[in-house]
């Protein structure tokens, strides 16, 4: 059994994998401030009165040991206050004996207040155990799992909806991320502490004011700083979600309730939910779990002797490469625990993801060993990693970053030749390289254009990676695949020097992934295949075919390249410029993409089959005649402006060509997006996320319909759930039903009402009638619509939703169609030229 299979669980098994902490009783029913902390491998933050309850000394002997006595040891500041690791007062408590005076019953002399800690740690612990109250302490937290592969899609769905409409109207105006921080703050709680998430849902279900619904958020953010704390990491949850403005009080009430009904972990979801509504900037994208599967394997799977002990990632983001490297070697083969798990270390640069790289580590059984640092790790001299050496180094590093120092990289300091000032991508790799234990790997990500780089400091890098052996192999992946930014990467699997290897194995990936949406994603079969292709290349190294020759292991495109070939290649290590799709004497590369072309075409006519079996089901559609009943025919007839909120696009002041910039993370439609009554996804023009909230008032929901405002009028497009956040252009019109017509009027009714010919004539008319040819709001608003019962709305938006499906079907099977045709002559005729 895979190691990294998909896991299904429930809240309890969820639960159970973590260690309940009862800290949210204290701030939130005014309890004891006294915890106990049973001596283990975890490493709690407490407070002052806490210290002092554990030594039993007054809070003032704490306050005069801190300033007076030399060694005691300095706080964390978390919410405003301070505290202690127990690890380091402990040890501090052990130099001090307790006068005879101040010795309890059953203290001997010689005593230590360090002895007097652990033994009230120990006492206070519930019947239950240290393991239900503090990672580490069970066999349960030593047993780390992975993220969930495809999460259900009622999970999809609700994570969806959270990052809809409730962004705005719970931050208010605090940023998306303190939103964020709510709901993975809820989603920790509710795997962490079961007990104390359900006692805030219980009081969000009767929250009444907003003055309640702060009360709520600031102990919602106090009870996982607690939880936290307990478990040794310093949080600011409560600060961050004080920042947060509900509109009222049922919105907070319909996200708490939202997360209770998640019952799988979604963690990632929500992030990559985030990540495609909120965009990071910055380059701080999260890593698909997919990439992130494929390069922990690739690394920890083809280790030996032996397995992995220790795993590192200098630029940590959400802690995803610490938590699949740990849950792949926790298990054996067979899917059973070792018994010991691989020490991680991670790094991060930014103080909001370090908190929820932190939350996802504790959520799936990870030892969060996580430091936030300002600086690069190369600049970090005396810093903890320069002296550690790692067996797996993993990790997706900011692409094209430049050097924050100043001056030329003095030469003598890096291994493989200095880089260049203004961009770090080699340092990165030379890092990676240099926390490597002698049998160590590493996994990086690195754009495509760095493996061939004309720039001469990148070129004797690479010279010296492969005159040392340390390129293993490459990887290029499809593009796409990452929300932040569409430059095409590749993985690079390196291998300390003394390990070295004389050929490269290069694997074109670039064909693999299902487009959803503006991205790719790899599935797990997809990700299982490059596995397979990869060992199987790697157990044949020894007989490796002809230099250079290009193969399909598995459908895959690769080849192996010699040293020599290598340095013929001006040291290319960018697998397009050595892996050939097409040969030139035809053979397997035509029929790969034969059975590529067979296999999509197939499921085109399968979707297709589904699909009419579907429309035979729909209203109106099953007996293909008859008669039908007109919605015109005898329903009331409403202006449209009195059912929706007409909107004009931004004015060209706000929105204008200034504004715009092809590496924002906002798509704004224009006109020309509107095909075939839909929002195209090919967004090619963007703005920043502080253009988009500065012009909040003209971004799109699910269900807005679209229209086009100046230019050749064309039918309207309804906005779907990924376009929600989008922007409009100055040129479009957007239709938003009212909150008070909600149970009156559907929008997707309206939508196919205004996708009718004479609908969109009635609109052109009205545009050509001004004297610049624009359709204003007051006009649009006029036209009047027949207003059914919403019962027999709901049948004619299933019955048109349904031919739109088939339509988009049969376009699809059609175009499948062509392409298997293309394939299967160039697979039958051949090149031209070919004897």
């Amino acid at each position: 059994m895979c190691a990294l299979q998909v896991r299904t669980w429930s809240l309890t098994s969820y639960a159970s994998r973590l260690t309940v902490h009862r800290a949210c009783s204290w701030c939130i029913e005014g309890g004891s401030s006294h915890v106990s902390h049973p001596t283990s491998d975890v490493d709690p933050l407490l407070g002052r009165a806490q210290l002092a309850a554990l030594a039993g000394v007054s809070r003032p002997t704490v306050t005069a040991w801190e300033r007076q006595e030399i060694g005691f040891p300095s706080p964390r500041r978390s919410n405003g206050q301070d505290y202690f690791r127990w690890s380091e007062i402990v040890n501090w408590l052990d130099r001090r004996t307790v006068p005879l005076g101040r010795l309890v019953d059953g203290e001997p002399i010689g005593t230590t207040y360090g002895d007097r800690a652990r033994t009230r740690a120990g006492a206070g612990r519930s019947t239950a155990g240290a393991s239900e109250r503090y990672p580490g302490g069970g066999s349960s937290y030593r047993v780390p799992f992975g993220t969930v592969d495809e999460p259900h899609p009622e999970s999809r769905r609700i994570v969806t909806d959270l990052m809809g409409g409730l962004v705005d109207r719970v931050r208010g105006t605090a940023s998306v991320l303190d939103y964020l921080n709510l709901l993975l703050c809820l989603h920790y709680l509710r795997g962490a502490d079961p007990a104390c998430f359900e006692g805030l849902a219980a009081r969000a279900r009767v929250l009444r004011n907003l003055d309640e619904a702060a009360q709520l958020l600031r102990d919602i953010g106090c009870a996982a700083d607690e939880d936290m704390r307990g478990r040794g990491v310093h949080s600011s949850m409560q600060e961050a979600l004080g920042h947060l403005e509900p509109r009222t009080a049922r919105d907070l009430r319909n996200v708490v309730d939202a997360m209770g009904r998640l019952t799988e972990d979604v963690f990632g979801l929500i992030l990559d939910e985030y990540e495609r509504q909120a965009a990071l900037g910055s380059g701080e994208f999260f890593t698909p779990r997919s990439v992130v599967r494929l390069m922990t394997q690739l690394t920890c799977s083809e280790f030996g002797p032996g397995e992995p002990e220790s795993v590192y990632d200098p630029y940590a983001r959400d802690g995803g490469f610490l938590i699949e490297a740990s849950a792949f070697c926790a298990l054996d083969e067979d899917g059973l625990p070792r018994g010991k798990t691989p020490r991680t270390y991670g790094e991060t640069r930014r103080g909001d993801t370090w908190r929820l790289a932190t939350m996802n580590l504790l959520l799936h059984g990870v030892s969060p060993s996580l430091d936030l640092k300002r600086t690069v790790p190369w600049h970090d001299g005396l810093e903890r990693t320069s002296q550690e050496a790692f067996d797996i180094v993993l990790t997706n590093p900011p692409f094209n970053m430049s050097d924050p120092g100043l001056g030329e990289r003095p030469q003598g300091e890096w291994a493989y030749g200095a880089p260049p000032v203004d961009n770090d991508n080699f340092a990165w790799v030379q890092h990676c390289l240099s926390k490597l234990s002698e049998r160590g790997r590493a996994g990086i990500i690195m754009p495509n254009k760095a493996g061939n780089s004309g720039h001469k400091a990148d070129r004797t890098i690479r010279g010296n990676l492969v005159e040392r052996g340390c390129v293993e192999g490459v990887i290029a992946l499809p593009a796409q695949l990452f929300t932040g930014t569409a430059v095409p990467v590749s993985v690079w699997i390196l291998r300390h020097p003394d390990d070295q290897r004389d050929r490269t194995l290069f694997l074109d990936a670039r064909h693999m992934g299902e487009k959803k949406g503006s991205r790719r994603v790899l599935s797990a079969m997809e990700v299982e295949s490059l596995l397979a292709a990869y060992r199987a290349h790697r157990s044949m190294e020894g007989d490796a075919p002809r230099v250079g020759a290009t193969h399909t292991e598995g459908r895959i495109p690769s080849a192996w390249v010699s040293r020599e070939k290598l340095r013929r290649s001006d040291y290319s290590l960018n697998p397009l410029d050595h892996v050939e799709r097409r040969r030139d004497d035809g053979g397997d590369d035509y029929e790969y993409e034969l059975v590529s072309a067979w296999e999509r075409l197939n499921a085109a006519e399968e979707h297709l089959r589904a699909v009419q079996d579907s429309v035979a089901r729909a209203p109106f559609t099953g007996d293909r005649g008859g008669t039908l009943p007109r919605a015109g025919g005898s329903a009331p007839r409403v202006a449209l402006g009195s059912l929706c909120e007409i909107q004009a696009g931004p004015s060209y002041s706000k929105l204008g060509q200034k504004q715009r910039t092809p590496d924002g993370p906002v798509p704004v439609v224009f006109p020309r997006h509107l095909k075939d009554r839909r929002v195209s996804d090919d967004a090619d023009e963007r703005v920043t996320v502080e253009t988009a909230r500065r012009l909040s008032n003209f971004e799109l929901w699910d269900k807005d319909i679209v229209c086009v405002r100046s230019g050749a009028i064309t039918r309207p497009a309804l906005v779907r759930q990924q376009q929600i956040g989008w922007l409009m252009s100055p040129n479009v019109i957007r239709l938003r039903v009212t909150e008070r017509h909600a149970n009156q009027v559907l929008p997707e009714y309206l939508f196919h009402y205004l996708c009718l010919d004479a609908s969109v004539t009635w609109m052109r008319d009205r545009a050509a009638a001004t004297a610049a040819p624009s359709l204003r709001s007051e006009s649009l608003g006029s036209l009047q619509i027949p207003l059914p019962t919403l019962a027999e709305q709901r049948e004619i938006v299933a019955a048109l939703d349904s031919l739109d499906e088939l339509d988009r079907a049969h376009l699809a099977a059609a175009v499948s169609a062509r392409r298997t045709r293309t394939a299967l002559a160039g697979a039958l005729l051949g090149p031209p030229g070919r004897p």
